[in-house]
């Protein structure tokens, strides 16, 4: 008799176990069952006036926190502080899925603004879906800086005529590092510059290294003329 009861309390601790392993979900990297945790990390919004109307950039990156399961960006929703708003589809991130313990970036999500009404801040709102079908929201906010553009001709001094192919890199400011190359008409042009002083230099084939100075207070224009 005692041999059947502990035959009858195997079985029944066998079905316990059993119950349990199938209430959990079997796409768990662990087996906890638990659903996914997205944050939004690291957000960065900037105003470039533009001339005419105002250009806003929002970047941030989303990380799934748990490690238990992936989740899938359904949307995107920007909400700036003078009332414009905007929904940006997953395709903007650089996956529209984010693995356990993973992290994707979204960059440079861009919305037309008004110069008569500008935003010092947004709030990011992303939809989300994760491994096991659970709907989410992750929030963040962040205030909007103001950058400008930068811009010129580099010509030639003895001639007149531009100098296309000419390397304008920032080596001073918020934007250090940053570089672009002249078109065949000497013109070149460097965006999203914050606001300060930047220093940058011009090189060129056949003319020696010259270095320019200018305060970003507003959009910017150097012309270099090269000897």
């Amino acid at each position: 008799m005692r041999t059947l009861q502990i035959a009858r309390f195997t079985l029944l601790a066998a079905a316990l176990a059993s119950a349990a392993g199938c209430a959990g979900d079997p796409t768990s990297p662990t087996g906890t069952g638990q659903n996914a945790s997205v944050g939004v990390e690291s957000p960065v919004a900037q105003r470039e006036f533009t001339g005419d109307a105002d250009v806003y950039y929002v970047s941030f990156s989303l990380r799934e926190l748990s490690g238990n399961a992936g989740a899938t960006i359904k949307a995107i929703d920007l909400s700036f502080g003078n009332g414009v708003t905007a929904t940006f589809g997953p395709e903007r991130a650089t996956a529209a899925h984010i693995s356990a313990g993973k992290a994707v970036s979204v960059a440079d999500l861009n919305v037309p603004g008004s110069v008569i009404s500008r935003a010092t801040s947004v709030q990011i709102r992303v939809l989300l879906t994760d491994d096991r079908g659970q709907d989410s929201t992750s929030l963040a906010a962040a205030a909007v800086t103001s950058t400008y553009v930068l811009s010129g001709r580099i010509t030639n001094k003895a001639t007149g005529r531009p100098v296309s192919g000419a390397r304008v890199a920032v080596t001073f400011g918020g934007a250090s590092g940053r570089s672009v190359t002249t078109d065949a008409t000497g013109a070149y042009v460097l965006r999203r510059i914050p606001v300060g002083p930047v220093s940058f230099t011009i090189t060129a084939a056949g003319f020696p290294t010259v270095t320019r100075t200018a305060t970003m207070d507003g959009n910017v224009t150097v012309d270099v003329a090269l000897e």
